[in-house]
């Protein structure tokens, strides 16, 4: 279990929404068990990762997705995340290593978050052809597939994921 550590601002919030600190240990603790500490901080307006303090700050509204997309971010970091692994930096790759780890971290965009691997076009088709489980797997599937084909040398293995959830939401 990661040590986590929360602003005195963030604490003032998760006292009026009592619902957003377990959000944040869930989303720690269950997907990302190589983190062994983070610090949370609150945000004025959107969530986002503050690369100058190594702080992920959220609002009140963070979803599970929101929050794993800003833990990415974390694991960009070499600065401040000393983790095993770092990610490469960007916001498609963000949201491409993040959609790998498990279904389940797709599951709010269904629910209107916006990501910047699924977008426009493809993500109403997404929706509108499988149902939120069946979207979910091929989503987490491709991706994960995608990082495979990455540690393997591929180096247009974001664009290979997008076209390759084009294609299937599309036949």
């Amino acid at each position: 279990m990661a040590n986590i550590y929360f602003s005195s601002e963030l604490q003032a919030l998760m006292a009026k929404r009592p619902a957003l600190k377990p959000r944040i240990e869930h989303t720690v603790n269950d997907f990302f068990p190589e983190i062994e500490e983070a610090r949370f901080g609150r945000a004025s307006r959107s969530a986002y990762y503050d690369f100058r303090s190594g702080t992920i700050r959220v609002n009140g509204g963070s979803s599970v997705y929101v929050i794993g997309h800003e833990l990415v971010h974390f694991m960009q970091d070499p600065r401040h995340y000393r983790g095993p692994v770092t990610y490469p930096s960007g916001e498609r790759s963000c949201d491409l290593f993040l959609f790998a780890r498990s279904p389940a971290l797709v599951a709010d965009v269904w629910d209107g978050d916006a990501s910047y691997l699924l977008h426009g076009a493809t993500a109403r088709a997404l929706k509108t052809r499988f149902s939120r489980p069946a979207g979910q797997r091929l989503v987490h599937d491709v991706c994960a597939e995608a990082v495979r084909l990455r540690d393997a040398g591929k180096r247009d293995y974001i664009k290979w994921a997008e076209h390759a959830i084009a294609l299937r939401t599309v036949s």
